[in-house]
């Protein structure tokens, strides 16, 4: 897997070790750190993670690889193999697993850095290790909307596609639209998708943009607000009172 993500990140890497454990340093974007941590088990999750503050003085003693922005700008990305029973109950809805706990542990705190835990199977991890350096050519080959309806059906059958979606999840600098074909309009954003919703449905965006402006100065205020909600109620009430007095006297 970390030869996988080493060539995911490409040359930006910085020279850090911490302990024992295999890691990765990456600078992106407007002095924004990624630090990668691979993992043997769940206890080395548990351990790591109380170890933020003696991670950060590392990071600050290393004075090579130093720079003020890490002390607020660093997100932490924990990858973690596990068993695929383990893995799958994590998408068990009502299910609370160890596993799952540990990484709601993990994930809220927010001690000195954030913090996501990317957890994959060993399918994932042979995919990976048979598709080093092919990242980019996996998404186009991947992210096809035949291939997104067959994982919604089943996710366990389709690992690739489950494995190639959650990096873009927990990795923050990844950007999913770099890597759609083009044309393809299977994904958008959701302000994308609430505006081709409100053309299809024939929704006036400017009657809704005007309602919300006359909202938001009422919000702080309950009295108005619930004279505004009355009148908008009255409004229809003689809207409708209106239509069924024409459709009367049509009849």
């Amino acid at each position: 897997m970390r030869e996988f993500i080493s060539s995911m990140i490409g040359e930006e890497k910085l020279v850090f070790n911490y302990k024992e454990y295999d890691t990765l340093f990456v600078e992106k974007e407007y002095h924004s750190y990624y630090l990668f941590f691979f993992l043997k088990n769940m206890q080395d999750l548990e351990l790591v993670q109380k170890e933020s503050e003696q991670i950060l003085s590392a990071i600050k003693e290393n004075q090579e690889i130093y720079h003020p922005d890490m002390d607020k700008n660093i997100t932490c990305i924990f990858f973690l193999c596990a068993e695929e029973e383990e893995y799958y109950e994590l998408g068990q809805n009502g299910k609370i697993s160890p596993l799952s706990k540990t990484i709601c542990l993990v994930e809220e705190d927010l001690n000195y850095f954030k913090k996501n835990v990317f957890v994959y199977t060993e399918k994932m991890d042979d995919f990976a290790k048979q598709n080093v350096g092919k990242f980019e050519s996996l998404c186009k080959e991947y992210f096809k909307e035949r291939n997104f309806e067959q994982y919604k059906m089943s996710s366990k059958d389709n690992f690739q596609y489950d494995f190639l979606i959650n990096l873009f999840i927990k990795i923050p600098f990844l950007n999913f639209h770099a890597y759609q074909g083009e044309g393809d309009q299977t994904y958008c954003t959701m302000e994308e998708f609430i505006e081709k919703q409100c053309d299809k449905q024939q929704i006036d965006r400017k009657h809704i943009h005007d309602i919300c402006d006359e909202l938001e100065p009422l919000l702080e205020d309950e009295e108005k607000l619930y004279e505004w909600l009355d009148a908008l109620v009255q409004k229809q009430a003689d809207e409708e009172r209106e239509l069924a007095e024409v459709t009367e006297n049509e009849d």
